[in-house]
């Protein structure tokens, strides 16, 4: 019997371990822009804002590996205030944690530096949840990163919104290039991330390990 329990005990710890890789499936369609197109999205503008020439347009992510949503946002006629797009999806969200996330980048024309890289804005049903500012960004210069956020959610169809936004008039050979890719909305688990789990299966195995070692010796 005690045999038994110690293998279990093992084999639990393995278990553990394994279960802590494991990922939330994201709610979102379309979430690398993979169609080619903008299947699932919705592009919109704000009331002075304008997608710049040629744009909202699928290309390919600044950094590789994955296509994006690009644009050359900012106002249309000036008047110094934040203008420019919101890319939308609805989708299903049960009750409880909500981890919301989407990678970003901007691009400086390769001839002129500008004053506002673009503002990115994660929303949820309209609302801001975490903003980025970019700011100066130089000629040819590339900026990047992630917005991230988590949130307590009711159960129902909710809009996933990503907002790009700059204070200053789209200008064909001017103006910087915004890129987003990679969005996500996943239902978050009790699941701790895999490195607390290894710990805890590292702790398992040691304590299986201890149990063996303390056998009486048969005399």
């Amino acid at each position: 019997m005690r045999r038994l329990a110690s293998s279990s005990l093992l084999f639990v710890a393995l278990l553990v371990m394994a279960v802590g890789s494991a990922s939330a499936a994201n709610l979102l369609t379309n979430d690398s822009f993979q169609s080619g197109d903008f299947t699932g999205w919705t592009n919109s503008t704000t009331a002075n804002g304008s997608y710049g020439t040629g744009f909202p347009a699928v290309t390919g992510w600044p950094l590789g590996g994955s296509n994006a949503a690009g644009y050359n946002v900012g106002e249309v006629n000036f008047t110094g205030l934040q203008e420019g797009i919101i890319l939308t999806q609805s989708f299903t969200a049960s009750a409880g944690l909500l981890n919301l996330s989407f990678d970003y980048a901007a691009l400086g024309n390769p001839t002129f530096g500008n004053l506002e890289g673009g503002v990115f804005s994660l929303q949820l049903d309209g609302v801001s949840l975490v903003t980025a500012d970019v700011g100066l960004i130089n000629a040819g210069q590339l900026i990047n990163g992630n917005l991230f956020v988590s949130t307590i959610t009711s159960a129902g169809a909710h809009t996933f919104g990503i907002e790009i936004t700059r204070p200053f008039i789209t200008l064909d050979g001017v103006t910087p290039w915004q890129f987003v890719t990679h969005p996500s909305a996943d239902q978050g688990t009790t699941t701790p991330e895999p490195a607390s789990m290894l710990l805890l299966g590292s702790g398992l195995v040691g304590a299986y390990l201890k149990r063996r070692g303390a056998r009486p010796v048969p005399g």
